[in-house]
């Protein structure tokens, strides 16, 4: 028969293993999500594919100019795509596990956000490369991920 002790130990290891697990899931679900906007994002000079940016805690506003600029680059365009989703990442992997319970990072904000100001006209349509709402189809994408992660183990 367990004791408190023990069972206080396996409570104290399970909330462990859902904060991990739920930091994670974050850090799957924004890469997906990432990858997804960026891609997506249609392309003439690389100034709306590059602004696609990760933060912790608060939202930035900030707009910053193409990684690699150019003029009518198309959507296959890979140089500001891969910048900018390597930006991401290194921030998104800044959300940490924790290795006791209560040290990592469950519950903590993490933005994806593009501050251009014209990303409401993309978004509608404006560009022939990338018709409809393809935000909305990138966050479907990026929900998918959630279904490969378990809070908890069996």
């Amino acid at each position: 028969m367990a004791t408190l002790l023990q069972f206080s130990r396996n409570i104290r290891r399970r909330g462990s293993n859902i904060e991990n697990n739920s930091v994670r899931m974050v850090q799957a679900v924004s890469k997906r999500a990432l990858r997804s906007l960026v891609e997506g994002t249609p392309v003439d000079k690389g100034v709306a594919r590059s602004n696609w940016r990760v933060s912790l805690y608060n939202p930035t506003r900030a707009v910053i100019p193409a990684y690699a600029p150019g003029k009518n680059l198309g959507r296959g365009e890979t140089a500001n795509a891969r910048a900018a989703i390597a930006a991401g990442i290194a921030r998104i992997n800044q959300l940490r596990v924790g290795a006791k319970f209560g040290t990592g990072q469950a519950g903590r904000a993490l933005f994806i956000t593009n501050a251009i100001p014209y990303l409401g006209r993309l978004r509608a349509g404006s560009s022939s490369q990338q018709p409809g709402d393809w935000v909305s189809i990138a966050l479907i994408e990026a929900r998918s991920e959630i279904a490969t992660i378990r809070l908890l183990e069996r």
